[in-house]
């Protein structure tokens, strides 16, 4: 009796009922497993992308029918209304499937043509869609063994067009069709694959710095854009502009001159800022050989110079809120977590770019989106940044502003202007970028801003000695007599610029110690916190154990201080950045997970018991490996909260 397909049917539908839903989906995803208990799977789809819908089987019986020559059949939507299927391309074209009903008309994409039962038409149909989405090498060859010897199933169907949609060319359209029609969904911003994100900059590698990547799979990478459509791939080559690595790797040899101004042209007036900025980079390297594009990089200049970064529309205000999304999203599933921080950082910044040249000319109010984008990821962005200055200390995500980026870009165009300097000494150009005219970007920049690490720069030690008169400078300060804020700025401030050694973070410590973990002449809580944090990102770029520990101390005894008290957040930031000190990943989750228990044991008043639940369970989804040394932290907020 049990031997029945229908009892046992009926006894695998019992027990999928007993199962929680997903495992229960993942089963009846399996096509073994549905064949063997005889499940069949119909699945509700859009006809078309519209507002409308079918069953797939009987969808797809119907595609079958006229693909194999019927003249047209009809379709029932869910609403049980009518539609007619047809195709309506003469004979010797691929089929152009359309469905009707009264004066509507909806048109199937192609992808729906591969069940044909005619070969060659499977196989155009196949060659034509790899060639629309750029398809890497090799991902498609599974599905040409197949095509060449059959049509697809209903299940293969869905997993092929899955697999197109899967690609940077139809996810720029998705998002243009949904901003269109007044919707944005995340997963459709942050598509939850990393399929998709390996075809957006490439699979990585192995590579230890965003220039080891660039030299290598990011040349072949863009090597292959360039060879797929020349105008198309320098347009998708220039999302991945958020490093000048990138951008010398960009070869524009194979676009004509007049594709080349129409590109600049394009970004120009529809450009998101990252490709602005590789284009302009890569204007300036070619500039010699294409000098009719000199007016448009003096108007791509301008633009990047004049963006008001506190105004209703700054593109750098957007471009901050959508790498926080798109960064806090990639954290928040884990997609990347096994990769290096700045291959992470580069498929953000990269799909912020593609999400960035969608909304260029498009209704949306930036403001409200930028809000909107940074409220719902920023603070999974700002606490996994924190975390990743275990492997690179260089970059603080308190650099991912729009007003930071914006120094940051004006730093990149004046070292590659310095670069190719030669390229644009008879150039408005040159006069636009290096000069002292009071609206050359090198008289707007500071100092200090443009050329601090970007993104992809936080593995990468400073390339510049400590000066002499500076190291001098730094050991003067943190030889006074009295210790105060200013006894530390010349240090701070050389820390991200210059090659700090351990020598200058160990003269931080005995002064720490002398002063009894007590900083004189203080003004502003302000100040005290900027030494602080200043403090804590020389501990973890010059990797010192013993400054993290002294500033451990320190931020105990200033956490109830009568005048100057710092709040939990303050002191969990400070130790994060601190604990960087440590690279090995056991001793960083021991710091961590030591000065976190710490807290949590301390006395905490008002919100401080749920603002410090919220960092330790974040922190411990961003490194699972802190769970152990953040347990009884966990369990102690939790017993708190829940009073």
């Amino acid at each position: 009796m049990t031997n029945s397909p229908y009892v046992r049917s009926a006894l695998a539908q019992m027990g999928l009922n007993l199962l929680p839903p997903l495992l229960r989906n993942d089963l009846l995803n399996e096509s073994d497993f549905r064949e063997e208990y005889g499940f069949t799977r119909t699945a509700v789809l859009p006809l078309a992308g519209s507002d409308v819908s079918a069953h797939s089987s009987i969808l797809f019986d119907a595609i079958r029918n006229v693909l194999s020559g019927a003249s047209s059949k009809k379709v029932n939507d869910t609403n049980g209304q009518k539609w007619k299927l047809q195709n309506t391309n003469k004979k010797n074209l691929l089929p152009n499937l359309s469905l009707s009903r009264g004066g509507r008309h909806l048109i199937f994409p192609p992808y729906f043509v591969t069940l044909s039962p005619d070969v060659s038409v499977r196989l155009r149909s196949l060659d034509e869609a790899v060639s629309e989405v750029n398809m890497p090498r090799g991902a498609s060859d599974p599905w040409r063994t197949i095509l060449t010897e059959r049509a697809l199933s209903d299940d293969e169907i869905l997993v092929y067009w899955r697999d197109f949609l899967d690609t940077p060319v139809k996810n720029a359209h998705s998002i243009s069709t949904e901003i269109s029609r007044g919707q944005i969904d995340i997963s459709s911003l942050v598509p939850p694959s990393r399929r998709y994100f390996e075809r957006l900059v490439s699979a990585y590698d192995g590579s230890t710095s965003i220039a080891e990547y660039a030299a290598g799979s990011g040349r072949i990478f863009l090597g292959q854009l360039s060879a797929w459509k020349p105008y198309d791939g320098f347009s998708f080559s220039l999302l991945m502009a958020s490093h000048s690595s990138l951008t010398d790797e960009i070869n524009v040899a194979q676009l004509s001159s007049e594709d080349l101004v129409r590109a600049l042209d394009f970004l120009d007036k529809h450009g998101d800022r990252i490709s602005q900025l590789g284009a302009i980079e890569v204007g300036l390297r070619v500039l010699p050989s294409r000098p009719e594009i000199e007016r448009a990089l003096i108007r791509l200049i301008e633009q990047i110079r004049d963006d008001n970064v506190d105004g209703q529309r700054s593109g750098f205000k957007l471009l901050a809120a959508l790498f926080h999304l798109v960064d806090g999203e990639l954290s928040r599933t884990r997609l990347l977590s096994s990769e290096p921080p700045f291959y992470r950082r580069l498929a953000a910044l990269s799909q912020a770019a593609l999400i960035h040249r969608q909304i260029v000319n498009s209704a949306i109010d930036i403001d409200h989106l930028s809000e909107w984008a940074s409220t719902n990821r920023q603070w999974q962005h700002y606490l996994q940044s924190l975390a990743d200055m275990r492997l690179e200390p260089n970059w603080n995500p308190n650099f991912a502003t729009a007003s930071q980026m914006k120094a940051r870009f004006f730093g990149r165009i004046i070292n590659t202007a310095k670069k190719y300097e030669e390229n644009i000494k008879d150039s408005e150009l040159f006069e636009l970028i290096l000069t002292a005219n009071s609206r050359s970007l090198y008289s707007l920049g500071d100092f200090f801003y443009p050329y601090l690490p970007g993104p992809l720069e936080g593995g990468e030690e400073a390339k510049t000695p400590l000066p002499a008169e500076l190291a001098e400078t730094i050991e003067s300060q943190l030889s006074e007599e009295k210790i105060a804020p200013s006894s530390f700025t010349a240090l701070v401030n050389s820390a991200l610029l210059f090659r700090i050694g351990a020598d200058k973070a160990e003269l931080a410590v005995k002064e720490l110690k002398l002063a009894r973990y007590r900083l004189l002449n203080i003004e502003s809580k302000l100040e005290l916190l900027a030494i602080l944090n200043g403090l804590a990102t020389v501990a973890a770029v010059s990797r010192s154990l013993a400054l993290a520990d002294e500033l451990r101390i320190i931020v105990r005894k200033y956490r109830h201080d009568a005048e100057f008290p710092l709040s939990v957040r303050e002191a969990i930031e400070i130790c994060l950045v601190a604990a960087a000190s440590r690279a090995d990943l056991n001793e960083w989750t021991e710091f961590v997970g030591d000065w976190l228990t710490e807290l949590a044991f301390s006395d905490l008043s008002g919100d401080d018991g749920e603002v410090l639940y919220s960092y330790v369970r974040c922190l411990c989804h961003a490194v699972p490996e802190l769970w152990f040394s953040c347990s009884r932290a966990d369990a102690a907020l939790a017993a708190l909260i829940d009073k």
